[in-house]
């Protein structure tokens, strides 16, 4: 016969779809989510851990008070600070990053003129370096959307 194979084969000899979906369809969401959190959610992390949303210790970005639901806000970040911002132009490709990103900020393409939100932003306190050079290149201000908004050089504001 045509029947199932391997490991399991047995269990599921006799039994119909129709008795396969009634017990898929015991188990609720509910339980689903109950499971999920039991896992996965209210685990401490490592005491370098700084959450990314609000630059606090103690908890994980999945696991932070001050997060939003998916799509509310133009950046991953929403809080006050300044931050280290990753960019790419979905017109020209273009690729940059800056230690002068903001919440629902975004940043023109030099090339294309174009407003470009970050994808990726995170505290400017990352020991990867990489924020520590983009301190010393000057900041091109008529690029940037919170320069333009201020009036002044974003970097006076904290």
């Amino acid at each position: 016969g045509l029947g199932p194979a391997g490991p399991g084969a047995d269990l599921l000899r006799g039994v119909t779809l129709g008795e396969l979906a009634d017990q898929l369809a015991e188990l609720s969401l509910a339980d689903l989510d109950v499971l999920n959190k039991a896992c996965e959610h209210g685990k401490a992390p490592p005491d370098s851990y700084m959450c990314h949303l609000c630059f606090n210790k103690g908890h994980y970005i999945r696991d932070c008070p001050q997060a939003r639901p998916k799509g509310d806000g133009l950046t991953p970040y929403q809080g006050k600070k300044r931050c280290f911002g990753e960019y790419k132009c979905p017109k020209c490709k273009r690729k940059w990053m800056s230690g002068n990103s903001w919440a629902n900020m975004g940043q023109e393409c030099i090339k294309c003129h174009i407003k470009v939100y970050p994808h990726k932003q995170r505290p400017l306190e990352d020991p990867d370096g990489l924020d520590k050079s983009d301190q010393s290149k000057v900041h091109p201000q008529h690029l940037c959307e919170k320069c333009k908004s201020l009036g002044v050089y974003c970097r006076k504001v904290q």
